[in-house]
Order: C-alpha cells, then sequence, then structure tokens
C-alpha cells in the first residue's frame, strides 16, 4: 500500500500521471478492476521490485500504460509523485480497517528498502558529482535521519489497536514520501545539474 519505494511511475499517453482509468486494470482510485495479465508485461517475475510493484498495483496505487506496461526505468515526475502520493492516501483513507500485522511488517520492509535505495542512489550521486555537494548531502543526510525515526515509530506500534495503528501509519506515510519525495527529487536535480 506504500508507493514510495516504487521509483518508476507508468503515465498517460500524454506524459502525465493520470487519476483515472489507465488501461492496466487499474482504476487510480485505491481500487482495482479487472487485470488482464501478471501485473505488468515488463516486469518479470524475478526483478528486484516485482513484489512490492504487485503489492502496490493490486491496491491501485500504481497503475502502468496501455497495453500492460509499467516502464519501471523511467525517472518519476512531479504529476507521477503527486498521483502516487494522492492514491496512497485515498487507499488509506478507503481501507483504514485494512492496517494489519502484515501491512506493518511490509511497512518495516519497505523502510529498509528506501532507506539502502537512498544510501545506493547518495553513493552514485557522489560519484557523479565527485561529493562536492553539499546541499545534496545534507538532504541524504535528513532523509535518512527521517526514515530510522519512522523505523522507530514502526516498531513502537501496537498491533492491538487498529484504528490507532491506523492513524499512526497514515501520518508516518505522509512524513515519510514527503521527505522520500524531497530526497528523490533533490537526487535527480544535481543528477542534471541543476
Amino acid at each position: 500500500m506504500f508507493g514510495w519505494v516504487v521509483v518508476g511511475l507508468g503515465q498517460a499517453g500524454d506524459g502525465h500521471a493520470g487519476d483515472g482509468y489507465a488501461g492496466d486494470g487499474h482504476a487510480g482510485n485505491g481500487t482495482v478492476t479487472s487485470n488482464t495479465g501478471d501485473i505488468f508485461v515488463d516486469v518479470p517475475k524475478d526483478h528486484w521490485a516485482y513484489d512490492d510493484i504487485k503489492y502496490l498495483a493490486d491496491r491501485g496505487i500504481i497503475t502502468g500504460l496501455p497495453g500492460g506496461k509499467y516502464n519501471g526505468s523511467q525517472p518519476l515526475t512531479r504529476y507521477d509523485a503527486a498521483a502516487l502520493v494522492a492514491r496512497a492516501i485515498k487507499y488509506m483513507q478507503n481501507n483504514p480497517e485494512s492496517v494489519t500485522p502484515q501491512d506493518l511488517d511490509t511497512l518495516k520492509d519497505l523502510i529498509f528498502k528506501v532507506s539502502d535505495r537512498l544510501s545506493s542512489l547518495e553513493t552514485k550521486v557522489n560519484s557523479l558529482q565527485g561529493g562536492n555537494n553539499s546541499a545534496l548531502a545534507n538532504q541524504v543526510a535528513q532523509n535518512k535521519q527521517a526514515i530510522a525515526s519512522l523505523q522507530s515509530q514502526v516498531g513502537a506500534m501496537a498491533q492491538n489497536d487498529t484504528s490507532k495503528l491506523a492513524s499512526r501509519v497514515n501520518a508516518n506515510f505522509i512524513i515519510s514520501v514527503t521527505a522520500l519525495l524531497v530526497g528523490i527529487i533533490g537526487i535527480a536535480l544535481a543528477t542534471l545539474g541543476l
């Protein structure tokens, strides 16, 4: 249910992430219509992100292109990020009772994956720019602190109070998505030399 691990997002034919039906079986509003195929024709089952992509696609948080493609190697635009965040928030609002202990475990796993991916991106950016971008390094450090804080908060959640749990997960999700998106945008801008 948490879309911030996926770096690519399918786009509508006009280059913008759509908020309606994307032609891949997902309505884009937190509900799933019939899906013809595995998830996306260009995401093999042995891809490292397959399970996460399937998890998000099953909940309508990520969508693909007509023809069942995902185009996961395409960069995430601000339009894509806005659509992704909106779908995730709609899913949480429409399905608060669906937050389960398994979802918490998934959230923990996703936080670790984001942290690992962020470290990898930091290394790549530093190697591309010779490590001279202190603003980007500061942003990455702030994101790491935010992720560490989220890891602590998720670990401390009581699994028997589902209404309180759903509220905390929703708040933590919004904070983490915001921090991650700022970091990704900063990395992208730094990579492009802007």
